[in-house]
């Protein structure tokens, strides 16, 4: 029998609004003063599973302390995802794809569970809550459990036009908001087939796993080995990763620039198909004249409509990043599905951690307020020595791009040394524990300058 919410679980769901953790979120911000995410005396900060299974949080204090936990969680989920991802790219990186589809999966599980406390929805062990007024939770009518509940909520939550427009509020490639480039067609609405199926493909190992357990099991129970040993290629591992960065790569007015500008891309290329039943071309001038139209009504220079049209019309950067080719693919295969999940995880996990940004910066918080936070993650993640965080966290690319200069270079002196991880780890050991470390993503695109 499939797994599914109950009516009264879907109508509550419906009924989320984000204003009301937006509000929770900002009554954190007293907590933050001290150092803290909640206050000291919040009943749910310790042995959170064990209290929500011993009672249900009947009195006022008890509603807004489990409140308050979910609104910390949006952001504390996101980084947790991002931490899972980076340990994953560590196990890509030494061809352990078996350990590496395991922790990518809980990066992906952790995104969605942020995504969804970011509008109030709490995916705790069988029992689950909502934030339906502002610092007060109410038990969610579901006895599922943490997977099959993050994976029926993101669905359920996706068919409302609350998810449609946060994802057309989110992306924003080049300062402007999918909704604004998509005026012209509608605006949010004309996005929203796009939003649903992005959504859905990319907590897509969340909804596997829900119909075959069995599927997650063998990478977590079972031994490697039987039938056979997972193999993979270090020279495509490698790529993976390099490219992976290179959508990763903040602007000076966003954190995730160029994975916005590609979902745009694909964005418009999906919408011009569904109009005309045709594939998008450069040579074709009824598309030509559909990015003319996005184009018009959006402030910005010559000089930067022309590139933006050139990308648009994959004039420049043709080929979509292999995250974006891996994300789209169902399991088939053992070493590619890592990177498969890993994919989805990330752009899901881009989706969060906008949310949560959002969050923080309309509740007037910003870096200062979270650096008791972020300055001990840094350091005990060893991004940077003791005392020595950076003047401003965008600074966190400069160790990347100095790591996948260095790889080139090592590449043209010797191109074969990649194709052994053995090989990759003599000569690039600083370089890969760099590449792996996704928590400087978390700290520079979670905390609002």
């Amino acid at each position: 029998m499939t797994a599914a919410l109950s009516q009264s679980a879907k109508t509550a769901i419906s009924n989320v609004r984000q204003a009301e953790i937006e509000s929770t979120v900002a009554g954190l911000k007293i907590f933050l003063g001290k150092s803290s995410w909640v206050g000291k005396n919040n009943y749910y900060a310790k042995d959170t599973i064990s209290r929500l299974e011993r009672a249900t949080p009947a009195t006022p204090q008890h509603k807004r302390n489990l409140a308050q936990y979910i609104a910390a969680s949006v952001t504390l989920h996101a980084k947790d995802g991002w931490s899972y991802l980076g340990r994953a790219v560590g196990c890509i990186l030494t061809g352990d794809t078996h350990r590496a589809l395991h922790l990518a999966y809980y990066a992906e599980l952790r995104a969605a569970m942020s995504l969804l406390a970011g509008f109030g929805i709490g995916i705790f062990n069988n029992q689950h809550f909502i934030v339906q007024q502002a610092n007060s939770a109410t038990k969610l009518c579901s006895g599922q459990g943490t997977h099959l509940m993050a994976w029926l909520a993101l669905e359920e939550w996706a068919q409302m036009a609350e998810s449609r427009d946060a994802f057309a509020e989110l992306i924003r490639p080049d300062s402007y908001s999918l909704n604004q480039w998509f005026q012209s067609q509608g605006g949010a609405i004309a996005v929203a087939p796009h939003a649903k199926e992005w959504f859905m493909q990319w907590g897509m190992d969340l909804r596997l796993v829900t119909k075959d357990r069995d599927a997650r099991n063998e990478s977590s129970y079972r031994p490697d080995g039987v039938p056979v040993t997972w193999e993979a290629n270090a020279a495509a591992c490698l790529e993976f990763v390099r490219d992976m960065w290179g959508l990763l790569e903040p602007s000076t007015t966003s954190s995730f620039e160029q994975i916005d500008r590609h979902i745009l891309r694909l964005s418009i290329e999906q919408f011009y198909f569904g109009s005309t039943g045709k594939q998008a071309s450069s040579g074709d001038s009824k598309f030509e004249k559909l990015i003319d139209r996005f184009l018009t009504g959006l402030s910005l220079q010559p000089s930067a409509k022309r590139r933006i049209k050139r990308f648009l019309c994959r004039q420049i950067s043709p080929a979509d990043p292999l995250v974006f080719k891996y994300s789209s693919r169902v399991p088939s295969n053992i070493w590619e599905d890592s990177l498969a999940v890993v994919s989805r995880a990330l752009l899901l996990l881009r989706l969060a951690t906008g949310t949560a940004h959002r969050l923080l910066e309309n509740a007037d918080i910003n870096a200062d307020h979270l650096a008791f936070w972020w300055k001990q993650l840094g350091e005990s993640c060893g991004i940077w020595p003791p005392g020595h965080p950076p003047s401003e966290l965008h600074d966190l690319w400069t160790d990347v791009q100095d790591s996948l200069v260095e790889l080139a270079q090592v590449e043209s002196r010797d191109p074969e040394l990649f194709d052994s991880f053995s090989g990759i780890a003599l000569e690039l050991a600083r370089e890969l524990s760099v590449l792996a470390s996704h928590e400087r993503v978390a700290i520079w695109s979670l905390c609002p300058s």
